[in-house]
């Protein structure tokens, strides 16, 4: 079964070109000679205004300079990167090494970020200083399969909302309780995303990456990934590490996965015969959309902060004082809910400087017009200062924070 014909929604880009700006990429310039003039009936000649023909190195991809951010990110917030390339081949991402770390040329400071949907990224200045790539890799393909499970490499430009609707009508079963993240498939892993009781990490069987350092391309277990709750060797290496493939194992016989109270209660009168994988995402679907809201509406990140990690000791105090915590077991001791610790301490619903907390889930900090991810990141960090003094608890932020 082969998918790599399969080419997910992504926004009409408009493409301004600044000449100047591709002498170092090998950009050849072309103007009209007199000899494109033109004769008018009648003999009268009608001369052409000089116009630029723009030719781009095919190995290089495309380059743009000075591009407005504000569509590139769910969050909303206006910034322009100086360099902004689209990358749509391995041969592509060479190139880009060797324009960066040849002995000619150094970063002088300057981070190479990935930007696949914008949906976990805060841009934080008005103008990025950051070199962004956006991956226009598309396509999935069955790579191997058994009597149990189907191994399915996805290109990392894939939108992973997608991907998950198509392994679900394939009857594949793992990724439905993920269905509707925002975000590309070369992102789930870096976040190590997870909902509704699932995470990425227990169906990923690799990742294929791009090193831009040494400008050679790896391939590692999941075990090498060193995944943990929202945390990757991808998030800790950011900037030299650029996914470029994931391949993901999942199940051929449905598996329900139910852990989650809101699942069981969605389901609770559903016969488990009528159950599959397409079902279970489609209620799921639903179920986000009531939750959260619509960043095409609404500027938002998604959940914006973790939920914290306490010794069993803390907890019990806590509990002492606040009977109604909610909390859940972990290997380290409490996993304390975020929305919770936020909801108690007045935030829910509250609105500062054009932004501030969504009004049905503490954890979505909200986009109201602010012209600078500046602002957002002033009003999270209120936010965790406000936890801390009252709980002793410092929450952590989700988002990846762009300079």
């Amino acid at each position: 079964m082969d998918y790599n014909n399969y080419k997910p929604e992504k926004p009409r880009r408009k493409r301004i070109f600044d000449p100047h700006s591709f002498v170092k990429a090998g950009v050849t310039i072309k103007d009209r000679t007199p000899s494109d003039d033109k004769e008018a009936e009648g003999g009268e000649k009608r001369v052409l205004r000089p116009r630029k023909k723009v030719i781009i190195n095919n190995t290089l991809g495309f380059w743009e300079k000075n591009v407005d951010l504000y569509f590139r990110n769910t969050m909303k917030v206006h910034s322009k990167a100086k360099d902004f390339f689209t990358i749509s081949s391995d041969n592509e991402l060479i190139t880009l090494h060797k324009m960066y770390y040849s002995k000619d040329n150094n970063l002088n400071g300057r981070k190479i970020v990935t930007l696949g949907e914008g949906s976990n990224t805060v841009f934080i200045n008005n103008d990025t200083d950051s070199i962004l790539v956006s991956l226009n890799l598309t396509g999935f393909h069955v790579t191997r399969s058994d009597e149990n499970f189907v191994w399915v490499n996805c290109r990392a430009g894939v939108l992973f909302r997608e991907f998950v609707v198509e392994m679900c009508k394939q009857n594949y079963s793992g990724l439905e309780n993920l269905a509707a993240i925002y975000g590309t498939v070369g992102a789930a892993p870096v976040q190590n995303i997870g909902a509704y009781g699932a995470e990425i990490k227990d169906f990923i069987d690799s990742v294929r990456y791009f090193d831009v350092f040494s400008g050679d391309f790896h391939t590692i277990s999941k075990e090498e990934c060193c995944f943990s709750y929202r945390n990757s060797i991808f998030k800790q290496q950011t900037g030299n590490k650029i996914i470029t493939d994931v391949v993901f194992k999942l199940n051929k016989q449905f598996t329900f996965n139910n852990s989650y109270a809101a699942v069981r209660s969605i389901f609770g009168a559903i016969s488990p015969k009528v159950i599959t994988p397409l079902l279970v995402a489609d209620k799921l679907t639903e179920l986000r959309h009531t939750k959260l809201p619509d960043p095409k509406v609404l500027g938002n990140c998604g959940s914006f902060f973790k939920n914290p990690v306490v010794e069993e000791q803390h907890f019990n105090n806590l509990s002492l004082i606040y009977p109604d915590i909610v909390a859940f077991d972990d290997e380290k001791g409490k996993k304390i809910s975020a929305a919770w610790l936020i909801q108690k301490c007045g935030f829910k619903g509250k609105k500062n400087n054009r932004c501030g907390v969504y009004a049905k889930q503490p954890l979505v900090v909200v986009n109201y017009g602010v012209v600078s991810g500046k602002v957002i990141a002033e009003f999270a960090e209120e936010i965790i200062k406000t936890v801390s003094v009252r709980f002793g608890i410092t929450l952590q932020t989700e988002p990846h924070y762009v300079y």
